[in-house]
């Protein structure tokens, strides 16, 4: 037995050293989320923690933001999110305002189209100072991640122009 004393000892310190070394080794899930982001912050947008709409229940997800081209004279502060089940009084389907504050008239179009592209996971639409953003749980991954970048270059433009508050009516025509 006391051969074995100072083996056990040796293994013994090695597993306190190493096993808190594991322990803060990222998860294979902690990885597809940190990439997720890094090509969101590739293509030049924010990615920002926000709560879940109520529907969901408590916890936060991710919401990823492109940036607006001109932020003057925007009228933001406007959430569409995810409800429980659709009803003919909600925005679309299953998709409302957060308390009862809605983004102009003039861009809901744009919006219905923007909630087909999205991807499965997708959680809410989000107007903010800093941009169009999607809110996104992420667990569609890759494909979720070129549906959203897609979504978002092909609608914020537009989007964006439809809730200029004063913008000036087309005079072309």
């Amino acid at each position: 037995m006391g051969s074995w004393l100072p083996l056990l000892i040796i293994l013994l310190a090695v597993a306190l050293v190493i096993g808190p070394v594991m322990w803060l080794k990222p998860s294979g899930r902690d990885r597809r989320l940190a990439s997720l982001r890094q090509r969101a912050a590739a293509a030049g947008m924010i990615v920002q923690m926000s709560a879940l709409p109520e529907s969901r229940g408590e916890g936060t997800a991710a919401v990823y933001i492109a940036r607006w081209e001109d932020p003057r004279r925007l009228l933001t502060g406007w959430v569409l999110e995810l409800q429980r089940m659709a009803h003919d009084m909600h925005f679309s389907g299953r998709w409302d305002w957060r308390n009862d504050r809605s983004a102009p008239e003039k861009a809901w179009q744009l919006l219905r189209e923007m909630l087909a592209a999205l991807p499965d996971d997708a959680l809410g639409i989000h107007a903010t100072q800093a941009g169009l953003g999607v809110q996104w749980r992420e667990q569609t991954g890759d494909r979720g991640m070129d549906m959203l970048v897609t979504a978002l270059e092909e609608f914020r433009p537009a989007i964006e122009d439809a809730i200029r508050q004063g913008a000036r009516p087309d005079r072309s025509g």
